[in-house]
């Protein structure tokens, strides 16, 4: 660590520090701040600090990504992108213009299609990518990451024939006669996907050295990595390399496990760069897939009889029994959940275990925070618990808008909570906000925007989802900053601008608090009396641009 002081002057600095809301000047020692004032006062007592004018802009704490996956989207540059797609007929002219440069015989990977906005009735079929590219094995991931589009020289490079049993946690979709279709759901992707080959840890390194520019440039200064093994490989690779310039907090695959209680790895440890998370499960799929587990099912699609209330994953029982077992090993669960039934049971789940909770904390003399990633939907019961069970809300405003031609198609209940950050933090809990990139984009001014108005974010007003349950920039950006350093036990190091936090910051041309106060203390109703002035902040704030970004009292970015 460099004992270097610097001296970053020439902004207005929204601390996010409730004792001193703002200031001019910020002074650093090596990467942690020991100072902020004002300017002239900080100057008179820094001599020889390197001075770094930033310019007039407006400077705050650097977000936090409490959920990416970033490996995936640093390598998914290179692969075929279906997002945006309108149609199967341009998908599939997509896949035979990258297949053309791709040789016989290697895999074709990619991700970003959306049968609901192709206008279909039903899940595409193998046969479209065996049409477009029929010498090669396909891969292709849904929108949301939950199901699987592969064609026959996929299925036999994995082994998947039509005796293949389900998992207990995904299906092999199959026509009356038992043909697979090539669509894939949930855990029965994992054949597939140890079948197409890895990069190298160090390839991997190099995605993510590129990847970090863009997430920079976006005002992203640390990330919650949700990946696996080659992940962790690569970012450690990394940072011996000296090329690190974002924090990661990496959490664990069940697939890692074994390896983390062999190995000791407990959560909580690691270093200010590449700390230890928890183990991430799963409960249930996704909306856009049909497989997130509800209490109330989903319309039927055509052929389908049975009503579809989702996929329960794992069951209550099994979960706690899973939950139990981390816990032995010194590593806190946090656990996907998206439907209401879905969270209803982590919550039982969380609440059945919390003995072994308390036991792990006590043994470790740390905090293990748990969480529910993503709580799309949560039944009105529910949203106490959260607070009472001191159980994280890990959510992602990006996605209600994102789903609201999906929220138009499903009837659901009236009284359950979609979306819900501003009930489930008015009741008492914490939440954690990030972006899922890349099933969304990575950028948080986007779901600053998104958590703001629950509009389309093109700034179609009459497209708001539930607009009763709007936040303030100040909450939205708190949950992005501090919310998610909360959530990783980071809170005393991270996520504000105060001595002895982490010199985490990024300045920005546009005040996002610009109606609420450096306090946000103007309420929602005072800072924005009608939707003109609302969706003039709203998208000023989607629209900004970064202009400096210091991590670690470095500038690592700079437009």
């Amino acid at each position: 660590m460099s004992s270097r002081r610097r001296l970053f002057l020439g902004a207005r600095f929204l601390t996010f520090e409730k004792s001193q809301p703002q200031a001019s000047a910020v002074l650093v020692d090596g990467e942690k701040i020991v100072a902020a004032g004002e300017a002239d006062e900080l100057r008179a007592h820094t001599a020889g600090a390197e001075t770094v004018d930033l310019g007039g802009a407006t400077a705050m704490p650097g977000f936090v990504d409490a959920h990416i996956h970033g490996l995936s989207q640093a390598l998914g540059a290179e692969q075929l992108s279906l997002f945006g797609t309108e149609s199967l007929e341009q998908a599939m002219t997509a896949l035979a213009d990258y297949a053309s440069g791709v040789p016989d015989g290697e895999w074709i990977t990619g991700a970003g299609w959306d049968f609901t906005k192709w206008g279909l009735d039903a899940q595409p079929d193998r046969a479209h990518l065996e049409k477009a590219a029929p010498n090669n094995p396909v891969a292709l991931w849904s929108i949301d990451y939950h199901t699987l589009w592969v064609n026959g020289l996929a299925l036999e490079e994995a082994g998947v024939g039509p005796r293949t049993p389900d998992p207990h946690d995904g299906e092999y979709v199959r026509e009356p006669g038992g043909r697979l279709t090539g669509i894939i759901r949930e855990g029965a992707a994992e054949l597939v996907k140890a079948a197409i080959p890895d990069p190298s840890a160090s390839a991997a390194a190099d995605a993510l050295k590129v990847q970090q520019r863009t997430w920079l440039s976006e005002g992203l200064t640390g990330l919650h990595e949700i990946e696996g093994e080659l992940s962790r490989r690569a970012w450690l690779e990394l940072g011996q390399r000296g090329e690190q310039d974002i924090r990661v907090v990496k959490y664990l695959r069940p697939q890692e496990l074994a390896w983390a209680k062999s190995s000791g790895w407990t959560t909580g440890e690691g270093d200010s760069w590449f700390h230890h998370g928890g183990l991430k499960l799963f409960a249930d799929g996704a909306l856009g897939s049909h497989t997130c587990h509800m209490s109330s099912p989903f319309p039927p699609a055509d052929g389908e009889e049975a009503p579809n209330y989702g996929a329960e994953v794992i069951s209550e029982d099994a979960l706690t029994d899973a939950m139990i077992e981390a816990y032995r090993a010194g590593i806190v669960p946090i656990v996907h959940a998206i439907g209401d039934q879905a969270v209803h049971q982590v919550l039982g789940a969380y609440e059945r275990s919390a003995g072994e909770h308390s036991a792990a904390e006590k043994r470790l003399g740390r905090t293990l925070r748990r969480r529910i990633e993503h709580s799309q939907f949560v039944q009105p019961g529910d949203i106490q618990r959260f607070a009472d069970l001191g159980v994280i809300a890990s959510m992602q405003p990006r996605h209600c808008i994102s789903d609201l031609h999906l929220l138009a198609q499903i009837p659901l209940d009236a009284a359950l909570a979609g979306y819900a950050w501003t009930q489930l933090e008015d009741a008492g809990a914490a939440l954690a906000f990030g972006s899922d990139a890349p099933v969304e984009p990575s950028t948080p001014w986007a779901a600053v925007y998104a958590a703001m108005t629950r509009a389309d974010i093109s700034g179609d007003r009459s497209s708001a989802y539930q607009p009763e349950r709007r936040m303030s920039a100040y909450r939205a950006i708190a949950a992005h900053t501090s919310g998610a350093a909360f959530a990783a036990g980071r809170e005393n190091v991270s996520g504000r601008i105060a001595p002895g936090m982490e010199a985490d910051f990024i300045t920005v041309d546009t005040d996002p608090l610009a109606r609420e106060g450096a306090d946000g203390a103007v309420s929602f109703e005072q800072a924005y009396p009608d939707d003109d002035a609302l969706f003039e902040q709203a998208e000023a704030i989607r629209d900004a641009r970064v202009e400096t970004a210091v991590v670690g009292g470095q500038v690592r970015f700079s437009r």
